[in-house]
């Protein structure tokens, strides 16, 4: 069985919903935390950066190398 008291105090109220939508908005007092972890932000830009790259090579690669046959009806 859960106990009643745990019941109360997770119980979501006005003001915390109000607190949150101030920090979401920029109104809040209290500012962002900073970014724990920078160094995985801008890997995970590289990589998706180099992926794209790579995506768009391998493309125009295939387009040079495949064989155009045009059928003209006469």
């Amino acid at each position: 069985m859960t106990n009643r008291q745990d019941e109360i105090d997770s119980r979501v109220t006005v003001a915390d919903l109000e607190e949150s939508f101030s920090r979401l908005t920029g109104e809040s007092e209290e500012l962002p935390a900073p970014m724990q972890r920078p160094g995985i932000v801008l890997g995970a830009v590289a990589v998706s950066g180099l992926l794209v790259v790579t995506f768009l090579l391998g493309r125009r690669l295939g387009r040079k190398r495949s064989t155009f046959v045009e059928i003209v009806r006469v």
